[in-house]
């Protein structure tokens, strides 16, 4: 069995997400929670997931940090835990990748002094950029970097014409069907106004036409989603 190259640490709606998208691109991972009840769901959805202690060196080494481990999601609930994860990743391995989530922003200074390479805070990605992807509906931003030094990664929102398929199907459904290399942030449903449902959030959020579906991804796979979404029948799962 080849081992994890990437650690997610947090098994909630977030770091599952990820973990699909990991899955979907053949990169072994595992994830890592000190949750039974997460770790259990997890491996319910058919994720590789482990119980661990991540406040104990030794059974951060016994997953692989300092070893084989080349990237280090630190996805878990409170910024103190990604603080405090994020330390003891960079004692262990100085060179190995570390991703950090913020829940708020004064916590992203804080992440990248204990050792993260890069910060990501979903709300300001998501929710600060929603009005002007309503008002501009092609690719609206072109961002510097992605976790792993991609150029092309572009914000983009698509929305679900009449005659797609979507049409009366859930967000979970959709999920089953996306195969391309972009991250579902959330759902602007227009007759409840212009706010984002994050897709983090748990909804099953049963989608209609003209519903915006908010992604992120490299501009061609973004291209295919768009194309994936106007088709009348559904694609094969």
């Amino acid at each position: 069995m080849t081992p994890p190259k990437f650690a997610l640490f947090g098994c909630n709606p977030l770091a599952i997400e990820v973990a699909w998208r990991l899955s979907m691109a053949r990169m072994p991972f595992v994830m890592l929670d000190r949750d039974a009840v997460r770790v259990r769901e997890a491996r319910q959805e058919g994720l590789l997931a482990e119980r661990i202690d991540y406040t104990d060196d030794e059974a951060l080494r016994g997953v692989g940090i300092g070893n084989h481990i080349e990237g280090v999601f630190c996805l878990l609930g409170e910024d103190s835990e990604n603080v405090f994860l994020a330390i003891s990743a960079r004692a262990l391995d100085p060179e190995v990748r570390i991703v950090a989530v913020c829940q708020a922003p004064q916590a992203a200074s804080k992440l990248l002094a204990a050792g993260a390479d890069k910060v990501v805070d979903p709300y300001e990605i998501s929710g600060a950029r929603v009005h002007e992807l309503i008002e501009r509906p092609e690719v609206v931003e072109l961002m510097e970097q992605t976790v792993f030094g991609l150029q092309d990664l572009n914000i983009a929102e698509v929305t679900i014409p009449a005659g797609s398929w979507l049409h009366g199907v859930r967000l979970s459904e959709l999920r089953r069907h996306m195969k391309q290399n972009v991250i579902l942030l959330g759902v602007v449903d227009l007759e409840r106004g212009k706010d984002l449902i994050f897709s983090t959030r748990g909804i099953d959020h049963n989608l209609d036409y003209n519903d915006v579906l908010v992604v992120i991804g490299p501009g061609k796979d973004v291209g295919h989603f768009r194309a994936m979404i106007e088709n009348a029948a559904a694609p094969e799962a």
